[in-house]
């Protein structure tokens, strides 16, 4: 067959089914084989693209559902990653919205691997899904794992929008000096029991929290505290000295303070120096 009589035969079928039609149902249809295709045109693209068409319109256009798909069909078909002569002589799709997406076409089966984990499609694919596996393992390429694949139902997911970091390199509970009376707040949580303390409530009035602090071994009373990122902040907030037993802050600045008055400034520096308690008595003692 001429390469005028292939063009003819798939724009009739493109006006017959309203779209360009696959190589297998040109095929199917006018008997014309891959082979007479690739020895006219080179790809059936070439041939689509001689006939003024596209195959699913421009890449950026066409959904990765579609494309893991169309990639998932032949891959299941051959039994192996199809190379890219293959796949842009029998997909329905092109190799370019793929490439758009993934760079090479060496890139596309871990690509697809990961939106499929990613984004729920397993589901009738398992098997193309190991072949692709079985194919980044023999190629030494990693496998890589979405932010759903082996997670436990409690554990958070990857938000896409924001930026990630590396592990902290050190384990602090706030990496910088609370700037409010919530940060206040949350470092006093975080170290209260280094300090002697058990938080029983934590409320909005006044006094902000009521603890329970050990004043001996073994013996322990109540305590209301105030949270202020300063010291002389309660003074500012006209708070009744009588109605509080200390001030807990991020920097003491009111040397006439009346209460007992603890810097977490200091502290959280002294248990550092000192270990977080030695790890907390090596996590009493490996329990």
């Amino acid at each position: 067959m001429s390469k005028e009589e292939i063009l003819e035969s798939i724009q009739k079928m493109a006006a017959e089914l309203g779209r360009a039609p696959s190589l297998p149902e040109l095929r199917d249809k006018t008997g014309i084989s891959p082979r007479q295709v690739r020895r006219n045109f080179l790809s059936y693209t070439g041939a689509l693209k001689a006939c003024g068409l596209e195959r699913g319109g421009a890449g950026y256009t066409t959904p990765m559902d579609a494309l893991f798909k169309d990639w998932a069909e032949l891959t299941r078909k051959l039994g192996r990653v199809p190379k890219i002569g293959e796949y842009e002589m029998y997909a329905k799709y092109s190799a370019k919205p793929l490439l758009t997406r993934f760079g090479t076409w060496g890139d596309v089966p871990a690509g697809l691997l990961f939106a499929a984990e990613q984004q729920g499609w397993e589901g009738g694919w398992e098997d193309v899904l190991e072949v692709a596996r079985c194919h980044l393992r023999d190629a030494g390429k990693a496998v890589r794992r979405s932010r759903t694949a082996n997670r436990t139902p409690n554990q958070p997911k990857i938000m896409r929008d924001r930026p990630t970091y590396g592990p902290p390199l050190m384990r602090v509970p706030l990496v910088y000096g609370p700037t409010n009376e919530q940060g206040v707040l949350f470092l006093f949580g975080s170290i209260a029991e280094d300090l002697g303390f058990v938080v029983t409530r934590v409320q909005i009035a006044f006094p902000d929290c009521e603890a329970m602090r050990e004043v001996a071994p073994g013996v322990w009373q109540p305590v209301d505290i105030e949270l202020e990122q300063y010291s002389r902040n309660f003074v500012s907030h006209m708070h009744d000295p009588n109605k509080c037993d200390l001030i807990v802050c991020w920097e003491h600045n009111w040397p006439e303070c009346p209460l007992e008055v603890i810097e977490l400034k200091t502290e959280f520096e002294r248990l550092q120096r000192q270990g977080r308690g030695r790890k907390r008595k090596v996590d009493e003692e490996e329990e």
